[in-house]
């Protein structure tokens, strides 16, 4: 049995058993952070048995929201070191933010596109908002390699507090904050200590909006569950269907239509599980409206609809007055497919920057999707190449998520048999490498004139996939590639793997900040931060430098000086990244070919 088919547990819940655990327990499981995951889990008659050695733990549920749910064979339950490690092995869940409701009231459309303010804050969500800021400081200054099991209780106790008096978005932080703390003390294989930096600055950014703005955007404060609002799209045209894996151990399908109002929306089946969740969602049932169809169908198909809802990112509501109408097949032959690919790339590229700069929540589905026409040249090691018709400039084909589950690998290998394969491509742009692209599915192009057919290669799809190819799904066979060669297309390697990060001495100095906390900072060495500070300055990054000469005396200038110099690296890192990868990709885009 998987750890996602583990149940999940509440805030408060962890945060008492460890505060009210003798210091012994709390030592030992600081010691020993993933000892329950050698223990042995079964599920029967509506509870959980965790056999601890010479102990038992029972966990009543499969969501543990009260301490009385948890007890064990041992003297001290529930404040034991069994007890504890069982519950810090699983995943924390804010139940009212993973539970969708089976009816959705719509808002009208007009005050949906008005954004509420709240003037103020009230006393209990300024002491929620500070207990919260305080508790990121605490283990900002520890370091999370320091931040044992006592400074986690105390900001789960203030997600907790958040998230009763209604502050949302930083509760939701909180908990990603949390996971990525248990996956680094543990050394898990999926840990990211720039993804959980970046978190952390995410979480301080709200925080500061709540305790500084003086009429406080609904936003900041999030909701439990996502608002619906009425949408007018009409007719649905089904694009493409990708599987969904995420890292805190969910799986499905998602499928994007574009609306008749030129909008993306999305529809998806995503539950807790492994692989074989994606495909049984591809292939079983997603719901949409009153409609209950296979992934695979709704994303070759064309829908009307009336009274739908949308949430403020795309996601199509299933509320009860939805009605939805089955139109015949979608074909990205269609104009407004066809307009799409024949945009230009630059201002594609943009685009996609432009949404990139806002907060995750705020970015619309389909916000990071290129439309391409291009041609294969070959592989060139782990991507494919393609030379895009417009400017003959060259991209990289790479892969998002490869879990061997999914088709992606093998269908770029089977590509690479296939060098002057003409392809229509839609794919998600890599932000960080702006000359790299994650295809999601392909189509042939404007047919080979008459007499290159007979050399030419050429896609000779299946019936079923109604001539196009979603590649996290459908597997290509050598049959389906005509006058394809019988081995790989390799190539040499197109340009080096990118340019050199100009602010990586600041970066690191950011990120050991939140690995290391303040002692880190104590152990500069002068020598070598007088020579970062002289490069940054020299190349032209003042306010690089000007951080950067913040962090050899932040150990001895407090704690609030922390979370500020942390924040403001990050905001400054972000966009830096972002309009210097921007620029990088007008600059190869204009340039044309780049072989």
């Amino acid at each position: 049995m998987s750890d996602s088919d583990r149940p999940s547990v509440s805030p408060e819940v962890i945060a008492e058993i460890i505060e009210s655990a003798p210091d012994r327990v709390r030592r030992r499981l600081d010691r020993t952070p993933d000892a329950a995951g050698d223990w042995k889990w079964v599920f029967q008659d509506e509870a959980w048995s965790v056999e601890a050695g010479n102990e038992t733990v029972t966990l009543a549920g499969q969501h543990l929201a009260s301490v009385e749910q948890l007890s064990c064979s041992c003297l001290l339950t529930p404040n034991c070191f069994h007890i504890a490690a069982c519950l810090t092995s699983l995943e924390v869940a804010l139940v009212d933010q993973v539970e969708e409701p089976e009816h959705e009231e719509a808002l009208e459309s007009d005050a949906a596109e008005t954004e509420t303010v709240q003037p103020e804050l009230s006393d209990e969500q300024k002491k929620a908002v500070a207990r919260y800021r305080g508790a990121l400081i605490q283990i900002l200054e520890a370091g999370v390699a320091n931040a044992g099991v006592f400074l986690q209780s105390q900001l789960l106790r203030a997600v907790h507090q958040c998230r009763a008096a209604g502050l949302h978005l930083i509760a939701a932080t909180g908990v990603r904050i949390l996971s990525g703390i248990t996956e680094f003390r543990k050394r898990a294989p999926e840990q990211d200590s720039q993804q959980l930096a970046q978190d952390l600055a995410v979480a301080l950014e709200v925080a500061h909006h709540l305790q500084e703005d003086q009429s406080v955007s609904e936003f900041w404060i999030g909701t439990s569950r996502r608002t619906q609002h009425s949408v007018k799209p009409r007719k649905l045209q089904g694009l493409l269907a990708e599987p969904v894996m995420t890292r805190s151990g969910y799986a499905g399908a998602a499928v994007l239509f574009l609306g008749g109002d030129d909008q993306f929306y999305s529809v998806g089946e995503v539950r807790p599980g492994d692989e074989q969740l994606a495909r049984d969602a591809y292939r079983g049932g997603v719901q949409m409206g009153p409609l209950i169809q296979p992934a695979q169908k709704l994303a070759r198909s064309s829908y009307l609809g009336t009274d739908l809802t949308a949430s403020r990112e795309g996601r199509l509501g299933r509320g009860t007055r939805v009605k939805i109408i089955e139109q015949g097949e979608s074909s990205w032959q269609s104009p407004e497919f066809q307009h799409r690919f024949q945009r230009p790339l630059i201002d594609q590229w943009n685009a996609v920057y432009g949404k990139a700069a806002l907060p995750a929540e705020e970015r619309p589905a389909g916000w990071d999707l290129v439309f391409l026409t291009g041609t294969v040249l070959g592989a060139s090691g782990p991507v494919l190449l393609l030379e895009l018709a417009d400017n003959r400039a060259v991209i990289e084909l790479a892969i998002e998520n490869d879990h061997p589950a999914l088709c992606f690998r093998e269908n770029l290998r089977m590509l690479s048999c296939a060098p002057g394969l003409t392809l229509n491509l839609v794919g998600r742009l890599s932000l960080q490498s702006p000359m790299r692209v994650f295809p999601l599915a392909i189509a042939q192009a404007e047919p080979a004139a008459a007499d290159e057919q007979e050399s030419r290669p050429r896609l000779d799809l299946p019936a079923e996939f109604q001539g196009r190819c979603f590649l996290g799904f459908d597997e290509l066979q050598s049959r389906h590639l005509v006058h394809a060669l019988p081995t790989e297309c390799v190539l040499g390697q197109l340009r080096s793997e990118g340019e050199q990060d100009r602010l990586s001495v600041l970066r690191r100095r950011w990120v050991a900040l939140m690995v290391g906390g303040l002692s880190s900072q104590r152990k500069t060495n002068q020598a070598f931060h007088a020579n970062d500070f002289s490069l940054l300055k020299k190349q032209g990054f003042e306010t690089a430098a000007a951080l950067l000469d913040h962090y050899p005396t932040i150990a001895a200038t407090g704690g609030l000086n922390v979370a500020d110099l942390f924040l403001a690296s990050a905001v400054y890192l972000k966009q830096c990244q972002l309009e210097q990868a921007r620029g990088l990709a007008v600059q190869y885009l204009e340039a044309g070919h780049v072989g």
